[in-house]
């Protein structure tokens, strides 16, 4: 719960009373894979025919391992036992393969880099549609966002403008979180929950972005004693 303290407003003209805050869904976390697919476009691109296809079977390994992790990221929340749990079993395991290697020079598991080369109008393809879907997303987030001021609560949603408004704005809760360390690297993003005290429900936005400066943020705006309401 925020603290109520009476401060006045900043004289500033460049301060504002208010903060917007937007959320976004997990799908932009793709962005690696787009840009790294867009990379090795412009590498087969540019090397045309010189391209071995044992260069093209190592890029679209690379691109594979790069969307198979972002994949994985996206699906699941990495807390930070467990990312250090796997990357602890992880570590054991390459170290064992490397002592059986060592004290056994003969064993041979016969294993070999798959063949996943795909055509530059895949890449190009590929980078394009992520893309599209980012700017996609970025366009909604200009039509669903949060607003909160000194003395209200307002969210805004869609494009006929639905919105909702809740009053006593300095008596909300307000918590954030960071379940994914991978998610909260990217974009040093978390999630915002928001529990106006005028409405039963507790609003989640997800993958707000500096999420710890925006909270920051909207406890200091809380802490004004407006003397009128935000008009919107």
């Amino acid at each position: 719960m925020s603290e109520t303290t009476k401060i006045q407003p900043s004289q500033n003209k460049s301060e504002k009373d208010y903060i917007i805050i937007r959320g976004y869904p997990e799908t932009i976390f793709f962005y690696p894979s787009m840009i790294v697919a867009f990379i090795v476009f412009l590498i087969q691109v540019l090397m045309g025919n010189t391209m071995t296809p044992e260069f093209s079977n190592a890029l679209g390994t690379f691109f594979f391992a790069v969307f198979a992790f972002n994949f994985i990221i996206v699906a699941f929340d990495f807390g930070v036992g467990k990312t250090a749990l796997i990357a602890a079993g992880v570590i054991i395991i390459v170290l064992i393969w490397t002592l059986l290697r060592t004290q056994i020079p003969e064993l041979d598991f016969g294993f070999t880099l798959p063949s996943i080369s795909a055509s530059m109008e895949f890449y190009f393809f590929f980078s394009l549609l992520i893309f599209l879907h980012l700017i996609v997303i970025y366009i909604y987030s200009r039509i669903d966002y949060w607003m909160i001021s000194p003395t209200e609560i307002y969210h805004h949603r869609g494009i006929l403008g639905d919105e909702r408004r809740f009053g006593n704005a300095q008596h909300a809760h307000i918590e954030k979180t960071t379940p994914d360390i991978f998610e909260k690297m990217l974009f040093l993003s978390g999630d915002l929950f928001i529990k106006p005290e005028t409405d039963p429900h507790i609003h989640r936005i997800p993958n707000v972005f500096r999420v710890n400066m925006k909270e920051k943020e909207v406890r200091k705006i809380l802490s004004y004693v407006p003397s009128e309401k935000l008009n919107v």
